[in-house]
C-alpha cells in the first residue's frame, strides 16, 4: 500500500490542457478587475468558478457566461 499525497490547486492546475490553464488564469484576473472596481460579489463567484474549472470547466463557463449576461441585460436596459 502506497501513501501518495493529494496534488495541491498548482500542481492540478499545472497538469491540465493550456485551454483549462487558459480559463482559470482568466478568470482569476477577471476577479481580481472586479475586486479592484469593488464589486466584492462578482469577485467572489470568479474566484470560485476559477477554483472549480480545472475539474468543472463546464460550470466555470456556465457562471462566466451568466455574468456575462447579466452585464449586457444591464447595458441593454441602460
Amino acid at each position: 500500500m502506497s501513501l501518495q499525497s493529494a496534488a495541491t490547486p498548482v500542481e492540478t492546475l499545472l497538469s491540465e490542457s493550456r485551454l483549462k490553464q487558459l480559463n482559470t488564469v482568466s478568470l482569476l484576473a477577471q476577479a481580481g478587475h472586479a475586486l479592484q472596481d469593488g464589486n466584492e460579489q462578482r469577485a467572489a463567484l470568479l474566484f470560485g468558478a476559477a477554483v472549480i474549472a480545472p475539474k468543472y470547466s463546464g460550470a466555470s463557463y456556465l457562471i462566466q457566461g451568466a455574468l456575462t449576461a447579466n452585464d449586457l441585460r444591464r447595458k441593454l436596459q441602460g
